[in-house]
């Protein structure tokens, strides 16, 4: 899927991550929200998140949370799918 399909151009801080999160029943905490935002040695983040240039907060596209666990979800369905076909 190319990475513009599922962006939506609404963007969430930390809090807004973990209220979407909640929204889809999705029970993380404030600490699994900062480690998707901390940089590992190379200064990669485990999320795409980037810093709002205006007050620099870290911010993230929704659609990006939405699509973690729709693909993941669609790559489960799949293999079950696959799993009972033989």
């Amino acid at each position: 899927m190319a990475v513009k399909s599922y962006l939506t151009g609404k963007y969430v801080d930390k809090n807004g991550a973990l209220e979407l999160l909640r929204a889809m029943n999705i029970d993380w905490t404030k600490r699994q929200i900062d480690w998707t935002s901390e940089p590992d040695r190379a200064g990669k983040r485990k999320w795409p998140w980037f810093k709002d240039p205006s007050n620099g907060k870290l911010l993230l596209d929704e659609g990006f949370i939405r699509y973690q666990y729709q693909h993941n979800q669609m790559r489960s369905l799949k293999s079950w799918l696959n799993n009972e076909i033989k």
